[in-house]
């Protein structure tokens, strides 16, 4: 199993729950460090130009750095990393990975592959390439014994439920596995 380093976990965290402003004190309970080893880490991340900070009253709160290329391969390579650990259901659903602006696995599946009783898919993808993909899913759904729930929009649906900041999707977006299109994904949220 590949495992994130301390430091690409709150990166991943900044990006992912891109609602919540972090400073080193909000950032170490869920990461399992200390607030003086987060502030070290954020001083790193600061230094390397990966984030950036901004003092609000007496607090430092960080962000990323998103005019940085360097930060935009940073969060492509932890997806990557990320993805490898569910490298079974990169290979269950490969077939989709041409045809997808990226595809997240989210739900119980990612807790706990045993227990779980189905997989969920968030899908985004050309509107043209809709009915292709739906086709694929009814044929992986013969072959996998847990029931596929894809949830199937395109790029604009997607765009227009992150600045309504739908629940659902904000969810997805924190807590699921980017199986395919990292990058683009990675943009989608910039």
């Amino acid at each position: 199993m590949n495992k994130l380093t301390k430091e690409q976990e709150i990166i991943k965290l900044i990006f992912k729950d891109f609602l919540t402003h972090y400073n080193s004190r909000s950032i170490s309970k869920p990461i399992n460090i200390s607030r003086v080893w987060a502030f070290k880490v954020f001083k790193n991340l600061e230094k390397r130009e990966i984030v950036k900070s901004e003092k609000i009253g007496n607090a430092i709160i960080y962000s990323l750095n998103l005019d940085n290329p360097v930060t935009h391969k940073e969060i492509e390579l932890i997806l990557i990393i990320e993805a490898e650990n569910f490298r079974r259901w990169k290979e269950e659903f490969k077939e989709l990975e041409k045809k997808v602006n990226f595809l997240i696995l989210f739900g119980s599946i990612t807790r706990n592959e045993k227990t779980a009783s189905d997989i969920d898919l968030l899908i985004v993808a050309n509107s043209k390439k809709l009915k292709e993909i739906e086709k694929i899913i009814e044929k992986l759904q013969r072959y996998t014994s847990k029931k596929i729930h894809p949830l199937i929009q395109t790029m604009k649906d997607f765009k227009k439920d992150l600045n309504k900041k739908n629940k659902t999707i904000i969810d997805i977006i924190k807590t699921g596995i980017v199986l395919f299109g990292q990058e683009e994904f990675r943009k989608a949220l910039k």
